[in-house]
């Protein structure tokens, strides 16, 4: 519970507007960082960015992107795939911290709640990767003359009516 003295101090405070310079900019927007599988940057702390950029090459010089957007795919390609593999040693991380505390099944039991949050950003970011291979090939098709019929969307209902 947070004190009537500390809300006025906390009212206060918000009234000065945050960070200012551009050096405090740049140590705050990483203030939030936990995990990092949602960050906005794609290189965090203890990471090599040179390995990203050759991640980022061999994508390029394998699907051959020509343009803009094809070129943002494949970037985008580049970050979903640095993002899973992140994922994967956040989660091998965890594992071992568990293995260490004695429990040699950490996947089943009471700790299932805590595999949920690591689950659900692998999931969106597969989903983001796989789109954007499904557009890249999509326009890389099209431009090769194939005709491509438009991607589908079908609303599903789970709700049952009685």
């Amino acid at each position: 519970m947070v004190s009537e003295k500390q809300l006025t101090a906390n009212g206060e405070n918000s009234k000065l507007g945050g960070v200012k310079t551009d050096a405090g900019k740049e140590i705050s927007k990483l203030n939030a960082i936990t995990h990092g599988l949602l960050t906005k940057v794609a290189v965090v702390r203890g990471e090599d960015p040179e390995q990203l950029n050759r991640l980022r090459d061999n994508l390029i010089a394998e699907q051959g992107p020509e343009g803009e957007v094809e070129t943002l795919l494949v970037e985008r390609i580049a970050t979903s795939m640095w993002r899973l593999k992140r994922a994967i040693n956040q989660e091998s991380a965890y594992l071992q911290s568990l293995w260490s505390e004695g429990k040699s099944y950490p996947y089943f039991g009471a700790g299932l709640g805590e595999w949920e949050w690591l689950y659900r950003y692998e999931t969106m970011i597969e989903r983001q990767m796989y789109k954007a291979l499904n557009e890249l090939e999509r326009l890389q098709r099209t431009r090769g003359g194939e005709k491509i019929p438009a991607p589908i969307s079908i609303d599903v209902n789970l709700t049952q009516s009685t």
